[in-house]
């Protein structure tokens, strides 16, 4: 036995040669590194290597047994599998790893093609090796390869087809389609794959549509987003009536567009918005914007719907095709008619009570602002205020959240998150200051507007209301400095604060 297993131990040290070893230690190296862009390249390089270690031990002991065929056998496996897995690793090498630090970026069907290539090479240099007549066997087998040749025309169609669709960069993966189904219906779709004889492509109802790469190269196709087109241009159609003036229209929709937040909308080109026709006495609108992410154009179609429904409910105008009622006519919702329902304004009320600045007035007077007040509906990612425009007029968050963001020498910082309740913008109302920083609805959000105009009667008949006014916001100032600084606010420095706001208010006001 022992003299079985020291025969076994010579053949197995004869069959290396001194190349093999480094192979070994070079496919090793490579199955490592590769390990970032083929997670489970490390573990399936020691399999294979492996695996031809047992070759070679197995074709040892065939020598040991005298079974020279067998033991050639063997060993040639081995050596086959040793090269065709170290093309694979010099192959995913040069593709994945040094081209990308290159920024060269070939499509991956040629990586495959250029790989399938190799192994049939290294496949016919063993053969050769072997003692095979390579020109016997193409001569042989030339009249079986024109018939099969034949049967598989449209898979050769369609191989030709992806190779063409990569090389000539008309189509990448991660562009969005528009394309015909089996039943008609236009539906769309991200390329995912490019295979050998289709193209993956994921709908955005989640389905997988496998087309035939021959499909794509003879049918029209229209690329509606993706690398190949980041901007796809949107219009939407809305209707005001005649009475509101067509160029405030316009002026507002783009502001309020071109202010707001969406990462699926693009900001150059800028939102525009246009009269698209005038009949029947009422004006239609489009307004057409820049799509940046094809995975939601209803959803983002209806984002720029909120945003414009939003800006007719604040200024108080009537969209198109008003409500119906037993009475007539009724427009939408005027959110400073006096005529509300108790509990509404009950609840406006008592919104106003909670408020310090609004501490000093009588029912009476917290009343008649309640009635004063404006709904001001905002969609996520819409601009509430910002920072330095100047202002005359305050909000309270009703609902909905908001993040209000301080913009120092080109940079943002996120102060806070405010929410129901909160009060913002009393020293724009009280003074007229420019914003002290910006507000951006974080969802849907309504507030409660005051402008200067609805206080003005009251300061007028009330001139004392102002020095209290002053002093509770020289306080509310002086305390967010203290945080700030964390340190207390002395009370000289509370009293020169109010002073100076007192004087600004008579100022903005007209109060002797």
């Amino acid at each position: 036995m022992m003299a079985f297993v020291s025969a076994v131990a010579h053949h197995f040290s004869t069959l290396w040669a001194p190349s093999d070893l480094w192979l070994l230690a070079l496919s090793l190296v490579l199955g490592l590194a590769l390990g970032r862009v083929a997670r489970r390249m490390p573990s399936w390089t020691v399999l294979v290597l492996l695996l031809v270690v047992l070759l070679l031990l197995g074709s040892a002991v065939a020598l040991t047994a005298q079974d020279a065929p067998l033991a050639r056998a063997l060993q040639g496996t081995a050596v086959l599998l040793l090269g065709l897995w170290l093309i694979r690793q010099m192959g995913l090498t040069i593709f994945r790893g040094l081209l990308p630090r290159l920024h060269v970026h070939p499509p991956r069907i040629l990586e495959e093609l250029l790989i399938l290539f190799a192994y049939v090479g290294w496949g016919l240099l063993r053969l050769s090796q072997a003692g095979l007549d390579l020109g016997g066997l193409v001569a042989g087998t030339a009249v079986l390869t024109a018939v099969v040749a034949f049967a598989m025309q449209d898979t050769l169609g369609n191989i030709l087809s992806g190779v063409a669709l990569q090389l000539d960069h008309s189509l990448h993966i991660g562009d969005w389609l528009e394309l015909a189904d089996f039943e008609g219906e236009v539906i769309a779709g991200e390329v995912v794959q490019v295979q050998w004889r289709h193209t993956a492509v994921r709908t955005i109802a989640g389905e997988m549509l496998l087309i035939p790469n021959s499909q794509l190269m003879k049918g029209h196709v229209k690329l509606v987003g993706g690398p190949s087109v980041p901007v796809r241009q949107r219009m939407i159609m809305f209707h005001a009536e005649a009475s509101v003036l067509a160029s405030e229209v316009i002026t507002e929709v783009e502001r309020v567009l071109r202010e707001a937040e969406s990462a699926a909308v693009a900001r150059d080109p800028a939102p525009r918005c246009q009269i698209a026709d005038l009949t029947d006495g009422r004006i239609t609108y489009a307004v057409r914007y820049g799509l940046t992410d094809p995975r939601a154009p209803a959803g983002t179609d209806s984002w720029v719907r909120q945003h414009v429904q939003a800006v007719f409910v604040r200024r108080g105008w009537a969209l198109a095709a008003p409500v119906r009622t037993l009475n007539g006519t009724a427009r939408a919702s005027d959110s400073t008619e006096a005529g509300r329902a108790p509990d509404e304004l009950g609840a406006r009320v008592q919104c106003l009570r909670d408020v310090d600045l609004f501490q000093p007035l009588t029912d009476g007077e917290r009343l008649d602002l309640a009635r004063r007040l404006k709904t001001m509906p905002f969609v996520p990612g819409g601009l509430v205020v910002r920072q330095g425009e100047q202002g005359d007029c305050l909000y309270i968050v009703l609902k909905g959240r908001a993040a209000v963001w301080l913009e120092t020498q080109g940079q943002q910082r996120l102060l806070a998150e405010v929410g129901p309740g909160h009060v913002i913008g009393e020293m724009s109302l009280m003074t007229g200051d420019p914003r002290r920083a910006s507000l951006r609805a974080l969802g849907p959000m309504v507030c409660y507007a005051l402008f200067k105009a609805d206080f003005q009667s009251i300061l007028e008949s009330r001139p004392e209301l102002a020095e209290m006014f002053a002093q509770l916001l020289a306080r509310r100032n002086l305390e967010l400095e203290a945080l700030r600084n964390e340190a207390p606010a002395a009370a000289p420095a509370e009293r020169a604060e109010g002073a100076a706001i007192l004087a600004r208010i008579r100022h903005f006001f007209g109060i002797a």
